[in-house]
């Protein structure tokens, strides 16, 4: 399958505040529209406001209905999860669109920087540092 991993948008500094500023909404509007000629069969998220937002604005320009699937399995890293548990609920995220997805299919994962270092390292090895608003790419093969 061709898997699109997107980092959310930039967030407010502010602790009290989880959404997305003014330029992590532009963000994500470049996005919407880099991805807009793109077929997708599915888009997994965050259950995180910076993650639904970004999708929302992706989601904004397109006219297709396609399934969404909010997922705590690429939910940010929590401050106290040993880095084992979170290579385990990723590794399990992995491995279920593997087995949902066809070859031919396009999923677009949006989500956080750990999580999606975490799939990086997983699937090729790499540890990528991803930039608010970041996508990238790739044929995930099906072993």
């Amino acid at each position: 399958m061709k898997l699109v991993l997107i980092r959310h948008g930039l967030q407010s500094r502010l602790p009290s505040e989880n959404d997305l500023t003014i330029e992590g909404l532009h963000q994500a509007v470049k996005l919407g529209e880099e991805l807009v000629a793109t077929k997708i069969n599915a888009i997994y998220c965050s259950p995180a406001p910076r993650c639904e937002q970004t999708m929302d604005e992706i989601l904004r320009i397109r006219e297709d209905d396609l399934p969404i699937h909010f997922s705590r399995l690429i939910g940010p890293k929590m401050k106290d999860e040993p880095y084992e548990k979170l290579k385990s609920r990723i590794n399990l995220f992995l491995d279920d669109l593997k087995y949902d997805y066809k070859d031919e299919e396009t999923v677009v994962v949006i989500s956080h920087l750990k999580p999606l270092q975490m799939m990086m390292v997983l699937i090729n090895g790499e540890k990528k540092n991803f930039d608010y608003g970041e996508m990238v790419s790739f044929d995930y093969a099906q072993d």
